[in-house]
């Protein structure tokens, strides 16, 4: 299992870790064993393939197995899966089998579920997919059972380029309350990371370092970048 830190307490050693990949199970590019062999050549300690998966996947369980036979020499490897946020009730769209299968749980926003239907962000104005991002992330994080909540603020990050720093805080301030972690995930977060700094000093919420990586260029980003703000 995963031991994650508050953001303040965050060290280099910490950032050695990404667990947030995903592989050609589903929309990655690389597979398990060139991710383990591309994170293990960055110097990484510790990986979690985190693919997407739906309430009916039925695959997950060799998923597992794939894990468990890889060459995982001088590094640890995680099983995980990324599930979106499927109503306004908070749900994973993941079945339970598959959740008691999984050492890392990620709930994240994707497309918006309004009535039947799973409607692109872009569909709507910047204010109101910030709003709606924030509400289904608040709404997760009290009902859901996850560990991670994934690229908060990811929805409006990529259609809009922003998020409502007021969003963030209330996000972090959640995760705090329900003790559930802050993915910090490099492919949204690493352009705005001035503006996250200050917030999760502030209120130093449990941090998950992870690259959201489709390839096997990005991988483990969050270590230079981290570093070089020092932090702590």
């Amino acid at each position: 299992m995963a031991t994650f830190k508050r953001f303040n307490d965050v060290d280099a050693n910490y950032l050695k870790r990404d667990y947030h990949i995903h592989t050609s199970w589903t929309d990655g590019l690389g597979t398990m064993d060139e991710v383990v062999k591309k994170a293990r050549d960055l110097g990484l300690s510790e990986i979690a393939f985190t693919d997407h998966i739906r309430s009916d996947s039925d695959w997950f369980g060799r998923y597992v197995a794939e894990i468990k036979n890889l060459d995982l020499k001088n590094i640890k490897v995680l099983s995980g899966f990324e599930a979106k946020i499927s109503n306004f009730s908070g749900e994973l769209d993941v079945s339970d089998e598959n959740r008691h299968l999984a050492d890392i749980k990620i709930g994240s926003v994707h497309r918006f579920p309004l009535g039947r239907k799973l409607i692109n962000p872009a569909k709507f104005s910047q204010k109101i997919c910030a709003d709606i991002e924030l509400e289904l992330s608040i709404v997760a994080l009290r009902r859901s059972r996850m560990d991670i909540l994934g690229h908060p603020g990811g929805m409006s990050l990529r259609e809009f380029g922003t998020f409502p720093k007021e969003h963030f805080e209330e996000i972090i301030v959640e995760c705090n309350r329900e003790s559930i972690v802050f993915g910090l995930d490099a492919s949204y977060h690493l352009q705005i990371i001035e503006l996250l700094v200050p917030l999760l000093k502030k209120h130093n919420p449990m941090i998950s370092p992870g690259s959201d990586a489709h390839s096997l260029e990005e991988i483990g980003k969050w270590a230079d970048k981290l570093g070089k703000l020092k932090v702590r």
